[in-house]
């Protein structure tokens, strides 16, 4: 009588891609206005089927009226705009408005710098919505209880360099 032999079980396919995003949608019509793409490591790493799935989104979207916002603080990785070359910065945001595709804002960002205020757009003539990105992550920050669980003394990924380096130290030192 044959049976049959124990295999060794795993996955063949790759775990689905789950990137979250958040929608502005007009109330009547349910239309989408403006995505809020928050990016993460994934969508920075050259090659990779996170990289890929963004980047094909970010495009789907561009091609389209819908207004697009990019929140990029993530030091390490790919940048989702290479050409043109923009200021070089640790993070960066970008707004590009569904109808004016040929002038994207872009805030470039330094690691010592405040977070900005930015303008989320609507339709139309709509008055954009403020965004201020420093009290959003500060409000995270405490309900995620980062404090508790991030050791700031030890090294950054990347590492911070030169000055930067230097006033992290300090500023480690004060608290």
């Amino acid at each position: 009588m044959l049976t049959i032999a124990e295999p060794v079980i795993f996955a063949l396919l790759d775990d689905e891609i789950e990137e979250r995003y958040l929608t502005v949608k007009h109330v009547d019509s349910a239309s989408i206005v403006t995505i809020i793409e928050l990016l993460s490591p994934s969508n920075k790493i050259r090659g990779s089927r996170g990289r890929k799935s963004f980047m094909s989104k970010r495009h789907e979207v561009l091609e389209s009226e819908v207004n697009w916002v990019e929140i990029d603080l993530l030091r390490d990785g790919a940048r989702s705009v290479g050409d043109p070359p923009l200021k070089p910065s640790d993070y960066r945001v970008i707004v590009s408005r569904g109808t004016d595709r040929f002038n994207a804002r872009c805030w470039p960002i330094g690691i010592r710098q405040k977070l900005p205020v930015i303008g989320i757009p609507l339709r139309g003539k709509d008055p954009e919505v403020l965004l201020d990105l420093g009290a959003v992550l500060g409000r995270v920050y405490e309900r995620a209880a980062f404090q508790r669980t991030i050791d700031y003394r030890k090294t950054p990924i990347p590492p911070l360099k030169g000055a930067d380096e230097v006033w992290a130290k300090q500023l480690i030192s004060k608290s």
